[in-house]
């Protein structure tokens, strides 16, 4: 019991990756952080005051979870809507918990190592399906994700390789970089980047190039200036990746993903866009339109697939179906959710809920250029995660569902503790 309370920070940190792939098991080592960093928040509430840490994490989660709460009564389906309120704090207790540890002093050194080789397994298999269609997870084609295969021959991976590994390019590559392990931060980076390739997922795409336009305004803010020899690095990597890309994107399955991207542009017109957005233009409409109907508070959070076939002339028609379920107390559903954080929040929370989430990202980027600043690049690192999956011009998975809302609260927690850490002097080295 004491190596295991020495170490849960690292035990719990290191499970949850390892079972991102594997189905509802996640939500163990998540709820065991909640349930230690609960204890250690009532801790803190006794003392009557709070910590600047603590401080920066209720404010920003306040910036989602109270536009929630205001959606609540007046949902269309309370109960979905309390799903995301209900549980909503006990994530904020795990991302706690992970801050708090950070900030008592805990190294997140041994958790990167441990990452890094989940990341290089899983990395490794996706390749193999890749190369291999006579593979155990199921030919590839136009996602080639291995262990997060979507019902492959062991389980429903769920398709989130590409979304996960879009945040550990920036977690990964530069936490090495920081550690002093250049040419394995570079060819680590390079290798994830291919993993965003072929995962086929094109939101970890827009992840990874988010992070890399992200690292000029980080050497500015910390008055880092490269010299020749890195320039010339730089551009050498920047071709690497360019040649590559190109030769890899044009294999057979992925080419089919760069050209549905590229369309719009071949062709500009509503149906090349919608195309491009792989048909989500008609859900964002209607997602706009439930929220100018639902002005103030929206229709209720995590309820976008009945309010859709509620609004009038929907656009999304070809979204909508009949339930068959007696027990339902809805006759009509349409798309799942709006895949966008913001049409999602719009929809969900109203223009009340925008201005929380607008609120949040002014926060988060004052915050940002502050760790930006600090001694160590680590807390750059996972800062740089977090912005990585919720830049709000990404495309995201369910914004008020458990999987996302789980994303969220590991990589704030993590930045926001790593930021609260005791300033030490910088260990970091830079090439010549």
């Amino acid at each position: 019991m004491r190596f295991l309370r020495k170490h849960d920070f690292t035990l719990l940190l290191c499970l949850y990756f390892f079972l991102l792939p594997i189905g509802k098991t996640l939500w163990y080592p998540l709820f065991i952080m909640a349930i230690i960093g609960g204890a250690m928040f009532f801790k803190e509430v006794r003392t009557a005051s709070l910590e600047q840490g603590t401080k920066w994490i209720l404010g920003l989660g306040a910036c989602i979870w109270i536009p929630a709460v205001l959606s609540t009564p007046g949902s269309i389906d309370v109960g979905r809507s309390m799903v995301f309120v209900g549980t909503y704090p006990l994530f904020f207790l795990a991302g706690y918990f992970l801050y708090k540890r950070l900030k008592q002093g805990v190294s997140i050194v041994p958790s990167l190592y441990i990452i890094s080789s989940i990341a290089l397994l899983w990395g490794t298999l996706a390749v193999w399906q890749y190369l291999d269609p006579t593979n155990p997870f199921g030919p590839g084609g136009s996602h080639n994700q291995g262990m997060h295969t979507p019902n492959n021959t062991y389980y429903d991976g769920g398709l989130m390789m590409g979304v996960i590994m879009g945040s550990l390019f920036a977690f990964i590559s530069i936490s090495l970089w920081a550690r002093g392990h250049f040419v394995i931060a570079l060819a680590a980076g390079l290798f994830i980047v291919g993993l965003c390739w072929i995962s086929g997922t094109r939101s970890s795409w827009v992840s990874v190039i988010t992070t890399i336009l992200a690292l000029p305004v980080v050497s500015w803010v910390r008055g880092y200036r490269p010299s020749g020899k890195a320039y010339i690095g730089i551009l050498s990597l920047i071709a690497v990746v360019i040649f590559a890309g190109s030769w890899i994107i044009k294999q057979p399955g992925l080419s089919s993903k760069l050209n549905q991207t590229l369309v719009v542009f071949q062709n500009p017109s509503l149906e090349s866009l919608d195309q491009a957005l792989s048909g989500r233009l008609d859900i964002w409409i209607d997602a706009v339109a439930i929220g100018n109907e639902n002005p103030w508070f929206g229709a209720g959070v995590n309820n976008y697939r009945y309010a859709a076939p509620l609004v009038e002339s929907p656009a999304g028609v070809r979204w909508i179906s009949e339930i068959d379920d007696p027990d339902s107390p809805h006759k009509l559903q349409g798309a799942a959710h709006t895949h966008q954080v913001v049409m999602e929040t719009l929809s969900g929370a109203g223009w009340i809920g925008v201005a929380g989430l607008v609120l949040f990202y002014i926060m988060l980027t004052r915050l940002t250029l502050n760790i930006f600043a600090h001694p160590t690049l680590l807390a750059t690192a996972m800062v740089l995660a977090f912005w990585a999956y919720f830049w709000p011009v990404n495309t995201h998975n369910n914004f008020h569902g458990g999987w996302v809302n789980a994303w969220f609260w590991v990589w704030l927690g993590l930045a926001i503790g790593s930021y609260s850490s005791s300033p030490k002097p910088s260990k970091e080295t830079y090439p010549a």
